[in-house]
């Protein structure tokens, strides 16, 4: 595929590097009326059982075909044939959607995007066009050894940018320089009108675009909402000019990483209690504009059992200021403090490049690349620390209940919020959840199905018990703040686990669902793209 300007592009997957990996079938070449073949594959072809399931094991799916497109125009066609024939589509970009959204029992048809994977600057349009098969570490690494740039976005490096992009994008680098959407200035996406035609629209940021409305649904709504998403133009906002290296981020040459472990046989209730309100307050007191802190991120997680249970802080910090070294110091050694005890350990900043800085912290992650796991999920968000009552459902739950993780594949995350995210209103964009200070991830893994029962109690036992002020989900309040919906959770729309009065939509979108259904019944009036947490059409 073709750069879309004249400018100079990078890509990946390209003609040469699929025959170099034995796919040549997937760039087939053009036929007698200048279209380009697709390659689909069906339920007689070797490779069937590996692309019919997501990196959840738990999720698999028998459709009638799946089919790998290159260009929008092949995503045009296979849409129309779907919608001509009845059947039910989904679509993948990564495979990493933990719920069964893209694979399950009714779909028919897939279209897996793993092709549609280039990174290359668009003059024409003065943006980089990322497509969504782009896996995020070949996106960072693109960006950055091309031009210098790079996007705020997830730590994951299988994950693609199709469905990070679309639900908001968090990560380390997300409290100096925002989320991924908040870069997001145009979205080709390929949609059904209400008489069954299919065609491509770009929606774009400008006010004054007749498609504005699509561009914000796009904006942090989710994915598989309003039509299949072919190409994200990323430009920061205000950034103007055609020179590339200074319309995306520009992240610092060097970042400092600093990481703590404090285990649970050293670490009491009162000691978690006291962490839990020092890293929270520490959040609420460093987001403001021109705060020297606003450059540290950090990653808190709890991982429960007696005998590999543990709390462990990893916190980046941008390396280029001269006082740098000392203002992460200080952050580890208040944290450290706060726990107090026999627990503290003395706090080593390493330096590394940015770019080695994301591939380490990728790799501590191997989890990520193990394809035969099988999983559960939860998110919330966070606006202050804990109440007692879900400190005392944390502790209970990480040290006292018995749960051990055999393969310590368990753990709950707090990603620093706050900084440059709440710099944008929550209607701004359809990511309503702006001034949280942490975005909070339970992330649970196991291996074979007979042990699916105990891993799913246990994540539904924690989260219940959390949240048992709330009716068993985070409603907003002045404390928390909903959830997210790159990691969607069924339960919260089953009566039997939200026992609030507040519906699953609200957790996921606030005041910003009646909108996105406005959206829903223009972009997708016939509800062709639908599933379990989709937006739903008003009534």
């Amino acid at each position: 595929m073709a750069a879309l300007g004249a400018g100079s592009a990078v890509a990946v997957g390209s003609a040469a590097g699929l025959t170099e990996w034995g796919t040549t079938s997937a760039r087939a070449a053009t036929d007698s009326k200048g279209l380009s073949k697709i390659l689909t594959t069906g339920p007689n072809d070797p490779q069937y059982a590996d692309i019919t399931s997501g990196y959840n094991n738990r999720w698999t799916a028998q459709p009638e075909q799946v089919r790998f497109p290159t260009t929008t125009a092949q995503v045009v066609a296979a849409v129309q044939e779907a919608v001509d024939g009845g059947k039910k589509l989904t679509v993948r970009s990564g495979g990493h959607c933990y719920e069964d959204f893209v694979y399950n029992a009714e779909v028919e048809v897939i279209i897996d995007m793993t092709y549609m994977n280039e990174v290359t600057f668009d003059e024409n349009r003065s943006a980089f066009m990322i497509e969504p098969g782009v896996k995020l570490r070949e996106m960072y690494e693109l960006l950055y050894r091309g031009w210098g740039v790079t996007l705020p976005s997830g730590y994951c490096p299988l994950v693609a940018a199709g469905g990070q992009v679309t639900g908001g994008g968090v990560g380390m680098y997300s409290r100096s320089l925002g989320l991924t959407v908040d870069n997001m200035y145009a979205v080709e996406v390929v949609v059904v009108d209400a008489d069954g035609k299919v065609r491509s629209v770009v929606a774009t940021r400008e006010k004054d675009d007749p498609n504005h409305d699509l561009w914000w649904a796009c904006a942090g709504g989710g994915g598989g909402n309003f039509g299949i998403i072919t190409r994200y133009w990323m430009r920061a906002p205000g950034a103007t000019g055609r020179d590339p290296q200074k319309l995306l981020p520009v992240p610092s040459e060097h970042v400092l990483t600093a990481h703590l472990v404090w285990p649970w046989d050293k670490v009491s209730r009162k000691d978690l209690g006291n962490l839990i309100n020092a890293h929270g307050q520490w959040h609420l007191d460093n987001s403001d504009e021109g705060n020297e802190y606003r450059k540290l991120g950090s990653y808190l997680s709890f991982f429960p059992g007696r005998t590999k249970g543990r709390i462990e802080l990893w916190a980046y910090f941008d390396g280029a200021d001269a006082r740098s070294e000392q203002l992460i110091k200080a952050y580890m050694e208040d944290m450290n403090k706060a726990v107090g005890g026999d627990t503290r350990t003395p706090v080593e900043v390493q330096r590394q490049t940015y770019l080695r800085t994301y591939q380490l912290n990728a790799g501590r992650g191997d989890v990520f690349m193990n394809p035969t796991l099988r999983g559960e999920h939860r998110s919330a968000y966070l606006r202050k620390p804990f109440t007692e009552t879900q400190i005392d459902g944390l502790y209970r739950n990480m040290v006292e209940a018995g749960y051990e993780n055999e393969f310590d594949l368990a753990w709950m995350v707090l990603t620093s919020l706050g900084g440059k995210v709440g710099d944008v209103a929550a209607d701004a964009t359809a990511f309503p959840q702006r001034d949280a200070i942490f975005q909070i991830l339970w992330e649970i893994h196991w291996f074979d199905e007979a042990d699916d029962d105990p891993h799913i109690s246990w994540t539904r036992q924690i989260y219940s018990e959390m949240y048992k002020e709330t009716g068993g989900v985070p409603v907003p309040d002045d404390v928390n703040d909903g959830c997210y919906i790159n990691y969607p959770d069924s339960d919260v729309a089953d009566p039997a686990w939200n026992k609030s009065d507040t519906p699953w939509h609200e957790l996921y979108y606030k005041d910003n669902y009646p909108k996105l259904q406005q959206a829903k019944a223009k972009w997708d009036p016939k509800d062709f793209f639908n599933h379990r947490l989709s937006i739903r059409l008003p009534k």
